[in-house]
């Protein structure tokens, strides 16, 4: 192992150095001693602290801007030594046993109107929070005694919504203390008993001293921020004096707002979203993922309809895991949904898209109609099957409700996602007919009449990388037609297309992998759902006759 001995000149004199460069060297620093004048013992410093088990000093902390960089050479070292022993010459190295710890790895979070509360007034209260199991995670749901008046004396409460406790496992109610002290951040104690040094004077009331000493949570509200103080369970001031104090700076935040702040910052209307209704009809490998793409990006009311339940060979394709195999695929998916979303809206729908009139209250064709109807309304479909598309085509026709389609083909290769805007786009009736006038162009679809429907096998082999990339096109078309549909409101680039066809590895569609095309369709204006024939314009004599018939019709009504 390559090392060096020397000495260097400081304030405080000449002094003796060992460097040791580790194997790992330059990714870590070299090993650094102080040595007697005679290099025969090494210094301890341990009574100053930063120092490591074998009396090799600590000079680089963990931290962005002290810690040690590749670049750096046994000079700097040399340099961080030379300061280290001034400081500590100079008594300007406080004790490491003085240096108030804190952690990150607990997250306190603390409503906006409780941390008002608690800068506006009231000497000390009691606190209520919840916790989650493993203890990482504290949420504030009340104070008492924030108020000036001794005659308000009810506390100030901050609720959480009940799916949003379920779903961030709050289930471990706890109480603590809140005590404002006049002190700064920088100046909290490391020991407990200076702590209970700083509540004796602020609290004349031996009754509220004690009670604070007993706690395990303190909460400190101090002239330039918020502390919490976590004690360790069972210990108490007479039995551990000098037990260290782990400190937690909590956000000040209404939680359940910052899930979707950086969405909110990049699409601006992102209420348009909230507002919007999308029905995705098959949530397999492919809708599955355009569910939860869309969850995230902010869509909170979903309608999800499959009849399937979720299958071992489906696990490394679907947003299911093992422990949700054989669980609807609606319910895992609408599961999926709510972690990322509490609050989201879901109708579940476990059953096949049909149009059967007989027990019509329970045809699940209802759902989607609903769907339709709402004013940013949009249906997905991903199941890719022709019955259950053309299904979703005539409701989307018929009630001018924008259509998505998306499939994946052959092995995952290949991808194609279109939108059916009616009369503004082919429908997917008008893509058919294009494919049956023009097979090569479009592997994918088939005809009625022409066999089984595609993409009907069991167990499609796919890797789900390649069936996510499809997903993400399709969740991103979705929102471009969203934002279209809001009129401005969403702050999202329009599609580039109607009707897109991805590659994975190119020959087919593109010249080359991970390119999309876009596909130029016209509209059928044969076609027997959007089509709008081979009309003649109205002659005047017409055209005076309905209008006469639509003044009529007002007056009736």
């Amino acid at each position: 192992m390559t090392f060096a001995e020397g000495t260097v000149d400081t304030a405080v004199g000449s002094r003796r150095y060992r460097l040791v460069w580790p194997p790992e060297f330059p990714l870590r620093p070299p090993v650094t001693w102080e040595l007697s004048a005679d290099g025969a013992d090494v210094i301890d410093h341990r009574a100053h602290g930063y120092t490591f088990r074998d009396l090799s000093l600590c000079l680089f902390a963990h931290d962005p801007r002290q810690g040690w960089r590749p670049e750096y050479t046994a000079g700097e070292a040399l340099d961080r030594l030379v300061a280290y022993l001034e400081q500590e010459a100079h008594g300007e190295f406080p004790r490491i046993e003085d240096i108030p710890l804190t952690t990150d790895f607990i997250r306190v979070s603390v409503p906006l109107s409780i941390a008002a509360a608690l800068r506006q007034g009231g000497g000390w209260g009691i606190l209520t929070v919840r916790g989650r199991k493993d203890g990482r995670l504290l949420r504030v749901m009340s104070v008492d005694g924030t108020s000036p008046s001794p005659i308000i004396t009810r506390p100030l409460e901050a609720d959480l919504e009940a799916p949003w406790v379920a779903a961030l496992g709050l289930d471990h109610p706890r109480q603590g203390l809140w005590c404002r002290i006049n002190k700064t951040v920088e100046q909290v104690p490391s020991s407990r008993h200076r702590l209970e040094g700083w509540i004796r004077q602020q609290l004349p009331n031996e009754h509220a001293r004690q009670l604070f000493m007993a706690q395990a949570l303190i909460l400190l509200v101090l002239n330039d921020g918020l502390r919490f103080v976590l004690i360790k369970a069972g210990t108490t001031p007479d039995t551990n004096p000098e037990e260290r104090l782990i400190y937690v700076e909590p956000f000040e935040e209404n939680l359940e707002e910052r899930i979707f702040r950086r969405v909110d910052d990049r699409l601006g209307g992102v209420g348009g979203l909230q507002r919007a209704q999308v029905a995705i009809v098959g949530v397999g490998s492919l809708g599955s993922s355009v569910a939860v793409v869309l969850a995230k990006a902010g869509v909170s009311k979903f309608v999800l309809l499959d009849p399937e339940l979720l299958d071992p060979e489906n696990v490394a394709r679907h947003v299911g895991g093992v422990d949700e195999i054989c669980l609807p695929k609606v319910e895992v998916v609408s599961r999926a949904i709510h972690r990322i979303n509490p609050a989201a809206e879901v109708v579940q729908v476990q059953a096949a898209l049909s149009l059967d009139p007989v027990g019509w209250g329970k045809d699940p064709t209802q759902h989607l109609i609903e769907v339709t109807r709402h004013p940013l309304g949009i249906i997905v479909c991903a199941t890719a099957t022709t019955e259950a598309e053309s299904v979703v085509n005539h409701l989307c026709v018929i009630h001018a409700c924008p259509g998505i389609f998306t499939a994946v083909l052959g092995r995952a290769e290949h991808g194609r996602v279109f939108r059916v805007l009616p009369g503004v786009t082919p429908c997917y009736q008008c893509v058919l007919n294009a494919q049956y006038a023009e097979p090569g162009r479009f592997p994918r679809f088939d005809r009625v009449d022409m066999g089984v429907p595609a993409y009907q096998q069991q167990g499609l082999p796919g890797l789900g990388m390649d069936v996510e990339q499809v997903a993400l096109i399709t969740a991103r078309m979705t929102l471009q037609t969203l934002g279209e549909r809001s009129e401005g409101e969403l702050d999202y680039p329009k599609a580039h297309g109607d009707h897109l066809i991805w590659s994975n590895h190119g020959g087919w569609a593109v010249d080359g992998p991970l390119q999309t095309r876009v596909e130029l369709i016209p509209r059928d204006r044969a076609c027997p759902v959007c089509g709008i024939g081979n009309e003649l314009p109205l002659s005047l004599e017409e055209e005076k006759e309905l209008a006469a018939l639509q003044v009529d019709r007002l007056k009736r009504s």
